[in-house]
């Protein structure tokens, strides 16, 4: 859907995406997740993950946006975390390429290898870019959007119903302007585990900051998501609920 926008009135600098020429970047993705499930016994699970992947990813200006390509170059586990090789060497190497249209919306995601490591790695690059209007955006405007994407949801793969809340702040001293958004995340899906059916429903929040710059990067993304889910197994009469949380950070490397 279109966006609804403040914007205010004066001259100041506009950020947007570039349409025109191409680059080469390289970026950091750090993220730590925490999932608390409750089994049927009544007895707690925690399980903890963090890791950083190192990303390359090119465009290339096209008539109305980019086109995108995204590799993993390596992915790291957290300090102190063993016996998570097999499941990063599952990521390594995965490709997507897809088109950026003016507002950052990734379209036509595609690629990947399908492991649960590389579709987080998949939702980290869908959230590079923050989703703003056509016409770029200037300090202190606001505005709200919404969007439909595929998501990684502990163990599970859904489709997300995203409504944005966003608001641009003045520019720093070294001219880069701060964005925050806030994501309101639904999803409802149903699939099959072991020959058995489940129901997934989910409801999230995010709170994301990014950096950037007058050329139209990305230099930096940090913040939270916290999600509420519910895992049933209908052949069973039984539901696991869960709660996850992460730490995101994405970062430019110079």
């Amino acid at each position: 859907m279109d966006p609804v926008r403040n914007v205010p009135v004066g001259n100041q600098p506009t950020f947007r995406y570039p349409a025109h020429g191409g680059g080469l970047e390289h970026y950091a993705l750090w993220c730590r997740d925490s999932v608390q499930a409750t089994l049927p016994t009544g007895e707690t699970q925690i399980q903890l993950f963090g890791r950083t992947a190192h990303l390359t990813l090119s465009w290339v200006g096209a008539d109305s946006g980019a086109q995108v390509t995204a590799v993993v170059d390596s992915l790291i586990p957290d300090s102190g975390q063993v016996g998570f090789g097999a499941i990063l060497d599952s990521a390594r190497g995965s490709r997507w390429t897809a088109f950026r249209d003016p507002s950052g919306r990734l379209m036509g995601l595609a690629g990947g290898s399908g492991s649960v490591v590389a579709d987080q790695v998949r939702d980290q690059l869908l959230m590079l870019f923050p989703v703003i209007p056509a016409s770029g955006v200037v300090p202190g405007s606001t505005w709200t959007d919404s969007l439909r994407q595929p998501a990684r949801l502990s163990a599970f793969s859904a489709t997300e119903s995203v409504r944005l809340w966003s608001r641009a702040a003045l520019p720093a001293p070294d001219g880069s302007l701060l964005i925050t958004t806030v994501r309101l995340r639904v999803a409802a899906d149903t699939g099959t585990q072991f020959g058995q059916p489940i129901n997934l429903r989910a409801t999230g929040s995010d709170t994301l900051t990014y950096r950037v710059d007058q050329t139209g990067r990305v230099l930096e993304v940090s913040g939270v998501q916290a999600s509420d889910m519910v895992v049933e197994l209908p052949a069973i009469g039984q539901s696991v609920p869960a709660k996850e949380h992460s730490a995101v950070r994405i970062l430019l490397l110079q």
